[in-house]
Formats: structure tokens, C-alpha cells, sequence
């Protein structure tokens, strides 16, 4: 068994792993508003434009002295870039044009430990237990229900969701590939190379699309969406969580994952005044209770209380 925390600690990794789960789960919100009016993928790199420097200046204060990549981490790094950052966003904002916000708070972190689980079995062979796959199964269900809001989503809508469900599957791979690269690199230099790999990725895309003029054009809320993502919803969500796993364990601090959902589901409602069904909410609550079954199993495997 784990050697519990002092109390004091602990409650600092709390409100500390609470206001991580807050400020990523603003993301669906800010980006619905940011993607209105601008382009996607310029959105997307002004987005991790913000999000490299921030983590350049707290990756260069907190360790001066690390080791800089070899030739030998370059696919890991492409890797993470390519799953986190380039793959995941592309999917992120897309989806943001076709369904609303909600959708995506449920069902990004509903199924990415659904298919990260399934990964790791089949790529690191770890082992699920029995109650692990009954979360797994609920909180499918549970996105079942989500993703057919009312009997009958429209295209557009499912045609969203659907990009939520790849881009879960993309944040799974990189949580694959995070453990590897954790390895070999301290978590905020291993999150800095990826961000930074992923954010030249995607230029190439902006170019392409070739919205530029849009963006400089975008109005103020916009802009603060931006902000909002390159700061909040990638840094700062990215630090207190980090602290919150340094003070708590990781397997104590997956469980403040549960709370993204839920937030998420809030802040759309909230601010977007986007309508909650009672077959969303019931879905929600399947994917919850998933969760905690999958939490539960992380924290039997990790011998933490």
C-alpha cells in the first residue's frame, strides 16, 4: 500500500488536480467559441504557438541542465506530436464545427481510457482486471447513448462525434506512447517536445488552408478562446495536474480525470446554453460510473489506497 500524503499536501493536490480538470474541460468550450470564426488549423497552431513558449520558460526554469534528445527519441517525439497535438487537434476543432461542445466533453474523455486500456493490453501487455472490463463496457454504453442524442442526431452532429471518437483514439495512442517518452525525458521536457513537433506539423495545414487573413480578422472572444486554449486549457491544466500527480501519486490523481466530463458537460451548458437531454444525461452518468470502475483498477494495480 502507498504511504499516504500529509494532509496539508493533500489538500493542495486537490484543488490543484480540480482546477486542472476545470481548465482542460473549458476547452470544448473556448474552442466552439474560437472555431466559429476562425480557420481550424490556423486556430490550432496559434494555439500551441502560446502553448510551446509557456512550456519552453517552465521547462527552462525548472531543469536548465537536461539532456537533450537523441537521434533514438526522435520517433517517440514525432510520435507524441503527431497523436496530441497535430492528429488530436485536426479532429478537436473539426468536430467543434459539426456537434456541439457537450459531445465532445463526454466523449473524448469517456473513450480515450476505454481505447487506451485496449492498447496497452495489446502493446504493453498490461494486464485488465474483470471489474476494469465492466467499466470498460459501461462507459461504452454509456457513449452509445451520448452519441445518438434523442434517437436521431443529425449528420452533421454524428459526423462530429465521430471526429471526437478518432480524436480520443489519437490522445489514446499518445498516452501509449507519453509512457515511453516519460521514460526517457522528465514529463514537462517529454510534453515540450511533442507540443513543439506537433506545432510544425501543423503550419503546413494552415497554409493549406490559407486562413490567416480570417484569424487576424477574428473578433476579440475569439481571440480570448485562443488564449484561453494555448494557456489554460494546455499549460496550466498540464502544471497543476503534473504537481497534483507529484504530491498524490498518479493513480490517486486519475481519479480528478472523472471530473472533466462532468465540468465539461456544465460549461457548455452554461455558457453555450447548448440543451442537455435526459438520454445525454443518462449516458454521462454511464460513462461516470465506467470511469470509476477503470480508476478503481489503475488503483489496485498500483498497490495505492
Amino acid at each position: 500500500m502507498g504511504t499516504p500524503p500529509p494532509h496539508g499536501r493533500a489538500q493542495v493536490a486537490y484543488v490543484l488536480l480540480i482546477l486542472s480538470a476545470l481548465c482542460f474541460a473549458g476547452a470544448w468550450v473556448a474552442g466552439k467559441v474560437a472555431v466559429r470564426t476562425m480557420p481550424p488549423m490556423a486556430l490550432a497552431v496559434g494555439r500551441f504557438a502560446v502553448a510551446s513558449l509557456l512550456l519552453w520558460a517552465w521547462a527552462a526554469r525548472r531543469d536548465a541542465g537536461a539532456r537533450r534528445p537523441s537521434r533514438a527519441d526522435v520517433p517517440f517525439i514525432l510520435g507524441m506530436g503527431v497523436t496530441a497535438v497535430a492528429g488530436y487537434n485536426v479532429l478537436f476543432f473539426y468536430g467543434l464545427e459539426r456537434a456541439p461542445a457537450s459531445d465532445g466533453a463526454l466523449i473524448v474523455p469517456g473513450l480515450t481510457p476505454v481505447l487506451a486500456a485496449v492498447m496497452g493490453r495489446a502493446v504493453l501487455k498490461e494486464r485488465i482486471a474483470a471489474h476494469g472490463v465492466v467499466g470498460l463496457l459501461v462507459a461504452v454504453a454509456g457513449l452509445v447513448l451520448v452519441m445518438a442524442p434523442g434517437g436521431g442526431a443529425s449528420r452533421e452532429r454524428l459526423a462530429g462525434d465521430v471526429l471526437f471518437a478518432l480524436g480520443a483514439l489519437a490522445w489514446a495512442a499518445y498516452t501509449i506512447l507519453g509512457k515511453v517518452a516519460t521514460a526517457r525525458f522528465e514529463p514537462v521536457r517529454a510534453t515540450l517536445y511533442g507540443t513543439l513537433a506537433g506545432t510544425l506539423m501543423l503550419i503546413p495545414l494552415a497554409l493549406a488552408e490559407n486562413g490567416w487573413a480570417q484569424l487576424m480578422a477574428a473578433p476579440t472572444r475569439a481571440w480570448a478562446g485562443l488564449v484561453y486554449l494555448g494557456t489554460f486549457a494546455t499549460v496550466v491544466s498540464f502544471v497543476f495536474l503534473y504537481e497534483g500527480v507529484h504530491r498524490l501519486g498518479a493513480a490517486r490523481a486519475s481519479s480528478s480525470l472523472l471530473l472533466i466530463p462532468v465540468f465539461g458537460v456544465l460549461l457548455s451548458a452554461g455558457f453555450l446554453h447548448e440543451h442537455i437531454t435526459g438520454r445525454m444525461t443518462a449516458g454521462g452518468v454511464l460513462v461516470i460510473l465506467g470511469l470509476i470502475l477503470v480508476q478503481a483498477r489503475n488503483r489496485r494495480m498500483t498497490g495505492e489506497a
